[in-house]
């Protein structure tokens, strides 16, 4: 039996016990050095037909050394040092684990994921987190090995840089069909409507998958929007064959998606979950979803939007999830300006007389909130058509209505997403209830704050038991807490020194939460 034949035996196999079709990659091992990285991706190709005794895994220095031949001499000196240096590091790492293992071996207490605080390479790290949070077909050995892989072949492009910029990294991996061919599986569909596609793809000519081309082709994508696609080939192995748009309005389907955001930081994601987040060389805790999620963060936000929901009779089939929608994009909008930035939300509709009022106030404060009421009215007007008796008028007053939705829709995106780059400026964007628009620019003149507790879970059940410590953040974070503590509102934060934050107060004292995006 053929090296493809025993592999898509393998495949064929998992997609017999898969809902979503597990056909993640179709690998040869007929493959020439100059189209995938020395050692490295010869193990991606090996790894579906060849067990661990007669093949090893590849080395560190392998990982670091790929394309060696094709850098300049300077490149190839600086590219040796750093896997000279990596390699020192996991051996210590790889030894301290050991005589940690060693030593609790008799230990019935030791917490089962102690081995996880180790600092390791992604690799090394996917095995226990494929056991918390993956479907079962992503378990399998060979799909593992495979995808141990190229996490590590973007832990290391992660690291480069192109003029002088980080490179940020974000792939999609089709699992049983082409990406042209990838629906949304999100819950929050609308009834009655039959599931977007999920991505919009440029196709380009096949590339080799290796540091270089992840490095030259991720210039060309706008992280946390567009991905590079990597697909099998039968005869060539795994190749970046296009660059794809995600559909916001979509959960990104059957696909897997692993994104670096940073040096040597990497999330892979399916559809909704994310199943790995590794940063500084540990695993980290999953951030709850805190916009979509059933918590004391979205209970806040829908209360603040008391008014503007109030028509809103059944949220199945009237959009009440759009509060949870505008904030998710208002702190993804915040983030992407790459200056940070911080959102207020005031529980009252008018600012003290001694508060005083944003730099830059807005004519019309109600703009994003109109243009939620026109999709609530376009909403319902679609629903009327829905359940009516289908005939060729029905069908044409539907496809009107429809389409006019879905203008509405992305006119509140559109207007969400320019509201966000106002955070750009000094000072805050100051919102009020109902998403009134006070204006960016606010200044925070309070000082006091309760102190800062982290929590951990949506509930707010999990809460870390010391206070948080302002002392080594700047203005951002304490203008943030002194509002929060004066006004009883919400604050988001987006900064250089940390994760996206969320801070909301809780009598005494004020809670927050990290906020981390699935794809970013």
């Amino acid at each position: 039996m053929s090296t493809h034949q025993r592999w898509f035996g393998i495949v064929n196999e998992l997609e017999g016990l898969a809902i979503h079709g597990p056909a993640l990659f179709a690998v040869s091992n007929h493959t020439s050095a100059n189209q995938f990285e020395p050692d490295l991706l010869g193990h991606v190709v090996l790894a579906a037909t060849m067990t661990a005794t007669e093949a090893p895994p590849p080395t560190l220095h392998s990982v670091a050394s790929a394309n060696h031949f094709t850098r300049t001499p300077n490149q190839r000196r600086f590219h040796n040092q750093q896997a000279h240096n990596a390699s020192r590091r996991a051996q210590r790492a790889k030894s301290k684990t050991s005589h940690r293992q060693h030593a609790t071996r008799n230990d019935t207490s030791a917490p089962a994921t102690q081995n996880m605080n180790s600092i390791l390479y992604p690799r090394d790290h996917l095995q226990e987190a494929l056991k918390l949070r993956a479907p079962t077909w992503l378990k399998q050995p060979d799909l593992v090995k495979a995808l141990g892989d190229i996490l590590d072949l973007l832990f290391f492009a992660s690291l480069s840089t192109e003029e002088g910029e980080s490179i940020r990294v974000q792939v999609a991996i089709p699992t049983g069909h082409t990406i042209e061919d990838i629906f949304d599986t999100s819950e929050f569909r609308d009834p009655g409507e039959p599931p977007q596609h999920a991505w919009l793809p440029i196709p380009i000519i096949p590339q080799p998958l290796n540091i270089d081309t992840l490095i030259k082709l991720s210039m060309a994508t706008s992280f946390g929007r567009t991905s590079l696609v990597i697909t099998p080939d039968e005869s060539a192995g795994l190749q970046i064959t296009g660059i794809a748009r995600r559909n916001p309005k979509t959960n990104g389907g059957d696909a897997l998606r692993i994104s670096a955001s940073a040096p040597g930081a990497l999330s892979l994601v399916f559809g909704d979950t994310e199943i790995m987040r590794y940063e500084r060389g540990q695993l980290a805790n999953p951030a709850p979803n805190i916009f979509y999620t059933d918590g004391l963060v979205r209970q806040a936000i829908r209360s603040s939007l008391k008014n503007l929901l109030a028509d809103v009779k059944d949220q199945i089939l009237m959009p009440g999830y759009i509060g949870d929608r505008v904030f998710d994009r208002l702190v993804r909008g915040m983030s992407a300006t790459g200056r940070g930035g911080l959102i207020l939300v005031h529980p009252q509709t008018a600012l003290d007389h001694d508060t005083e009022p944003p730099k830059y106030g807005l004519s019309d404060p109600n703009i994003l909130a109109s243009k939620i009421h026109s999709y609530f009215g376009t909403s319902k007007t679609w629903l009327n058509t829905v359940f009516r008796e289908e005939d060729e008028e029905s069908s044409e007053e539907r496809a009107r209505a429809h389409n006019e939705r879905v203008l509405a829709e992305s006119i509140v995106d559109e207007i969400t997403d320019d509201v966000s780059r106002l955070t750009a400026m000094d000072g805050a964007l100051l919102l009020g209830p109902d998403l009134q628009i006070f204006g960016a620019g606010f200044k925070v003149s309070k000082s006091y704050t309760f102190p800062l507790y982290e929590v951990f879970d949506v509930t707010g059940q999990s809460v870390a038991p010391e206070a948080y410590s302002l002392d080594t953040h700047g203005t951002r974070h304490r203008a943030a807490a002194a509002f929060v503590t004066a006004t009883g509102g919400l604050a988001f934060i987006a900064s250089q020194d940390g994760p996206l934050k969320c801070l909301l107060n809780d009598g005494n004292r004020i809670l927050f939460w990290k906020i981390r995006f699935p794809d970013a």
